[in-house]
């Protein structure tokens, strides 16, 4: 099925009822909104294969873009906001977008989305095929360069059905979206409510402090996360007199979290796991939860751990909702897709009841607040400050995400430099998420016998929240 026949099916079935909450928009009239997008688009030249990036906070807007670019049998590349200008250039180049939809100054062809707020009866006539690209989304990849995933209508429509059923979404049930759709783990939270016929209440962004009031607001059932996301709530002092919330799903809650969530807010708490380049591949019960298991298998995907039952190995996926490759990259789709079965990097291990449990990356990829940062990308902005000789970046444990940015940097010669100043610096080149949370001005880097930089004691001496002594 594609993404736009998954909606129009939605749209019959459930026409009156809200798909949209703060304020309610029904199926059907969010249907002439998605329509006139695609008309809007069309005018514009936008057609078949055309790639279209969005540059836009967390709204309904960028899932009406979505929806318009999918019944035109076109591309869309939504790209975080938080990007700086010289950070969206190469991925702008690279996608090759023909149109930006932005609300800030790019130097591309570029939309407001306002411009996008038109109606009709119905969409332009395009035949579209569920192999069809529906979307790129670039994730930073260990080599240093991003790596845009191209994802295809069944990427999104082939799992929906049995997450759904898995997870006992139907009609009634009010989904809260903190997750930015620019992911895929916002965008897929979107697709399962359309499957479910549940309404959908997307905020511009998560908010500890905020977040039993956006609960109470959109009198929300379900919520997806990100671990840390968790943990937070659990920190705030806000204790909800009484809520709906029946169920939170999400990947990277630590077993402990989970139990403490239920326990203080009586709501179930259920693990998954899934990439940009799989979707969801992997989905607890919340029937049966399971602390510290990710789930089992989701079908149609096949999930499977290259180690004997009980040992850790490398996570692998193979089924109908892969990616179809890296944009313009042949060389590592052909990496990727070196055999039947896609290689996450993740490590991790399978009991003997196909539940599949969380070990390690493999990679050097920081997982901040749900965001990936590459190393060599913050190091490439250290190198251009002009009192650094040398710059690394390791992640290190954080207190209120999966791991903190940690930078050692060494000074020119006789030049003194303030771990200020470099974060400074940072800031004014990269997006928030990426800038050093810990900055250490040493007089040298470890290195390995082979000359190269010894990113494990960097790990552990970052761990310790002190400068090293190597």
């Amino acid at each position: 099925m594609t993404l736009g026949a998954l909606f129009d099916e939605a749209v019959g079935r459930f026409g009156d009822r809200p798909v949209l909450l703060g304020p309610e928009v029904s199926y059907v009239d969010y249907a002439a909104r998605v329509n006139g997008c695609a008309h809007v688009l069309r005018d514009l030249g936008v057609g078949r294969g055309d790639a279209v990036a969005a540059v836009l906070p967390n709204s309904p807007v960028l899932l009406t873009l979505w929806l318009a670019v999918a019944k035109l049998r076109a591309v869309l590349v939504p790209l975080n906001p938080a990007l700086r200008d010289a950070e969206l250039a190469p991925l702008l180049a690279h996608s090759g977008a023909v149109l930006v939809v932005t609300d800030r100054p790019v130097p591309w062809r570029t939309i407001r989305p306002e411009e996008l707020d038109v109606t009709a009866p119905a969409a332009p006539d395009v035949r579209v095929e569920p192999d069809d690209p529906v979307t790129v989304l670039y994730t930073s990849g260990t080599t240093g360069a991003p790596k845009g995933c191209v994802l295809s209508h069944t990427s999104y429509t082939a799992p929906a059905p049995a997450f759904v059923h898995r997870l006992g979404l139907d009609q009634d049930d009010r989904l809260l979206a903190c997750l930015p759709l620019f992911h895929m783990a916002g965008q897929s939270f979107a697709v399962s409510a359309l499957q479910a016929g549940a309404s959908i209440g997307v905020v511009p962004k998560f908010s500890a402090s905020g977040f039993w009031d956006q609960v109470a607001q959109f009198r929300a059932t379900v919520f997806r996360h990100l671990g840390e996301m968790l943990t937070l709530i659990l920190r705030s002092p806000v204790q909800p007199a009484n809520h709906g919330l029946r169920l939170v799903y999400g990947g990277g809650a630590r077993p402990d979290v989970a139990r403490a969530f239920t326990e203080r807010f009586g709501t179930t708490v259920v693990e998954g796991y899934g990439m940009s380049e799989t979707n969801t591949v992997l989905c607890g019960d919340p029937g049966a939860p399971r602390p510290g298991s990710m789930g089992t298998p989701l079908p149609p995907a096949e999930v499977r751990v290259d180690a004997p039952v009980g040992e850790v190995g490398e996570i692998q996926v193979r089924g109908p909702g892969l990616m179809k490759g890296y944009h313009r990259d042949p060389g590592r789709t052909r990496a990727a897709f070196a055999s039947s079965w896609l290689r996450t990097g993740d490590l991790g291990w399978m009991d003997h009841q196909a539940h599949v449990y969380f070990a390690a990356r493999r990679t050097d990829v920081i997982r901040r607040r749900g965001e990936n940062v590459d190393p060599a990308e913050v190091e490439e902005a250290l190198g251009e400050h002009p009192d650094v000789l040398l710059g690394a970046v390791v992640g290190v444990p954080g207190e209120e995400s999966d791991e903190d940015v940690a930078a050692f940097v060494v000074p020119l010669p006789g030049v003194r430099l303030e771990a200020a100043d470099v974060r400074t610096w940072c800031r004014t080149r990269l997006a928030s998420f990426k800038v050093p949370n810990h900055v250490h001005v040493v007089d040298r880097l470890p290195m390995t016998p082979t000359s190269k930089i010894n990113r494990s004691l960097l790990r552990a001496a970052g761990a310790h929240g002190r400068n090293p002594l190597w």
